[in-house]
């Protein structure tokens, strides 16, 4: 039975190790956990045991027949020696995730899942400079890690196992032995006795969203996510019966009643690597680092309540250039492999030139690849910029430098023409050129700084876009790709989607529309072709014309499964595994109970949604 204790060891050192990375988690995350009392922290370290245990088993399955083959050489040194490898090797790369999601949870405000892998490029080219400024994580990982190899118990060789009359029966024993220890790893996999095996929404009890990702483990959403886009991983919905019903729920997919001809302006869209609404100063005088885009804003059109579709850089670009909302992690996996029509491919149809900007190296999170599916014929890159040397010496070209590369690219370019650019300097580790050290308020969180140098680069760039001729004829759409470090985190699913949306034309009066309505990443693509006076079947219906007076707007995305969506009057959280919870939009701070039909409402809605969504990807028939 030495063996039988050691494995148990082992597998209990394990436990130890990820309830200290769980309080290692709590720490660097307190500030979601500031306000919470301590017995739902206790609440949420007891529920994790059972999430770590059913990580462990999974995660060591091979490990576990190993340890107990009833084998002559099963106690011999060699073989001990080669089952600690496959111990430390299985859960070494497990112990870092974990590790790594102690500060990545603070972008994506959930654990790691397999859509890691479309990142997966991006990390390993950076894992240098993002070692040198994570050097703490990289410090606490290395701890963790020489803490389990260090204390991995059976350091020192097994005693050999007895021989004699009796070695039928031991081997009879050992077996028995095997298939009992073998039956509780797979109960413990599975998270125990209940028919439905333990899944992530498990965790979504309490009242504190926050509490939910605290209980788990990033090991765990990590081997229970999925990475397919078909009909086995999208099992078809069916809140609505047909879909002549579940159109009703849609505002009609055509532009806002224009019986203008079509125009022929320029269309340029900047989004902004991680830009809160809460780093601007509209409405806010004196407040916010963006000066001159509050000014911009004040002379165009800027939305009071705006939102991302996602929490990644990679969920912008399909909300925007497609239409296609962030509503399960797979999002952007599936766009390889199914059917859309992105803004660029409607206006080459159209005669437009079409071109996409990011200082990246090429192939960072396949927006090369990305952009061409929505039909950007030229994409620049790092390998197309002509001066090296204006790079961060991290992540790319400073945002100055490649603003004014666009806007002389832009003017080589036959009109009319519709340029996206997706900026990067406001991403961490926030550097600024050294020429500008000192130059722009430090404000309360590093990103502040990078912020007011953004801020600094697009005024630049519009006041040398002004001296060019396709300046006047031009439509500038400004967001944030997601929000950035927020000062305080938020209970409320909505408030980590609030992004800037800004649209300015310098030669026309844009038509009025209500700054107060409600404004999404999804409606920016339908609101171009509604301003363009273009009619076409080559757009989703997740997103409406923000030049639609008759409609007030409507947002929502995802996160860990669970759903919001907010119209101008009422947010509602809807989670499949309940119970929902419904705001009023004036007063986000206490939940509505005594309004079920407005919930409804809603509820009827963002099913809608998930059902399109769903199916339309489970089918490749988005566009049904």
């Amino acid at each position: 039975m030495n063996r039988v204790n050691l494995l148990f060891k082992r597998l209990g050192q394990l436990v130890l190790l990820y309830s200290i990375s769980r309080a290692l988690f709590l720490a660097f995350n307190f500030q979601s956990f500031s306000q919470v009392p301590p017995q739902e922290i206790l609440n949420a370290f007891l529920l994790g045991v059972r999430f770590d245990v059913a990580a462990i088993c999974r995660i060591n399955g091979l490990f576990i027949i190993l340890s107990l083959l009833p084998i002559p050489c099963a106690q011999s040194i060699w073989y001990q020696k080669c089952l600690r490898v496959v111990f430390l090797v299985s859960n070494i790369p497990f112990l870092i995730i974990n590790v790594v999601d102690y500060e990545y949870f603070k972008f994506i405000g959930q654990r790691s899942s397999l859509s890691l892998l479309d990142l997966g490029a991006d990390i390993s080219a950076q894992l240098r400079q993002l070692s040198i400024h994570y050097w703490y994580l990289v410090a606490t990982g290395g701890l963790l890690i020489f803490a389990f190899c260090h204390f991995l118990p059976g350091r020192a060789p097994l005693p050999p196992a007895a021989h004699g009359a009796h070695k039928s029966w031991g081997l009879a024993r050992d077996l028995l032995v095997l298939i009992v220890v073998v039956g509780l790893g797979v109960l413990g996999g599975r998270g125990g006795w209940q028919v439905v095996q333990l899944s992530v929404a498990q965790a979504d009890g309490f009242n504190k969203p926050a509490l939910a990702h605290l209980a788990l483990n990033s090991s765990f959403t990590l081997l229970v996510s999925e990475r397919k886009c078909d009909a086995g991983n999208f099992p078809k919905l069916h809140f609505y019966a047909s879909d002549e019903e579940l159109r009703k729920e849609f505002p009609p997919a055509k532009p806002a009643g224009r019986s203008n001809p079509e125009r022929r302006d320029n269309i340029v869209v900047i989004i902004v690597e991680s830009l809160s609404a809460d780093y601007t100063g509209v409405g806010r005088p004196g407040q916010g680092y963006t000066p001159f885009l509050d000014g911009l804003a004040n002379k165009g059109i800027y939305f009071h309540n705006s939102f991302a579709n996602g929490r990644r850089s990679i969920d912008a670009p399909p909300a925007i250039l497609a239409g296609l909302p962030h509503l399960r992690d797979e999002t952007f996996f599936c766009t390889r492999m199914k059917q859309l029509h992105g803004i660029g491919t409607v206006l080459k149809e159209r005669g437009y030139d079409t071109s996409f900007f990011h200082g990246g190296m090429n192939g960072t999170m396949q927006f090369d690849v990305f952009s061409r599916r929505m039909g950007f014929d030229r994409y620049y890159g790092l390998n197309e910029y002509p001066k090296p040397g204006d790079s961060d010496g991290i992540w790319g070209i400073y945002d100055e430098p490649m603003l004014q590369f666009m806007a002389q690219e832009m003017s080589r370019r036959t009109e009319p023409f519709v340029t996206v650019l997706f900026t990067l300097s406001t991403h961490n580790p926030y550097k600024i050129p050294p020429q500008y050290e000192g130059l722009f308020a430090k404000g309360d969180l590093p990103i502040h700084e990078t912020v007011g140098y953004f801020d600094h680069a697009v005024k630049k760039f519009f006041a040398t876009a002004e001296q060019m001729p396709w300046y006047k004829n031009t439509l500038f759409v400004i967001t944030g790709d997601h929000i950035g470090p927020p000062k305080a985190l938020s209970p409320r699913l909505i408030d980590n989607y609030r992004v800037p949306l800004v649209f300015f034309h310098p030669g026309q009066q844009l038509p009025k529309v209500d700054p107060d309505r409600i404004a999404q990443h999804v409606d920016i693509g339908p609101s171009l072709l509604d301003f363009l006076g273009i009619a076409t079947a080559k757009t989703l219906p997740f997103g409406h014309s923000i030049f639609d007076a008759s409609y007030d707007g409507l947002a929502f995305g995802e996160k860990s499964g669970n759903y919001w969506i907010a119209d101008k009057n009422y947010y509602l959280e809807y989670r499949i595994n309940g119970p929902n919870r419904l705001f009023a939009q004036a007063q986000l701070d206490l939940p509505i109970t005594d309004k079920p039909e407005v919930e409804q409402q809603l509820e009827k809605k963002i099913k809608a949604y998930i059902q399109w969504f769903n199916n339309g990807l489970r089918d490749n028939n988005l566009y049904r």
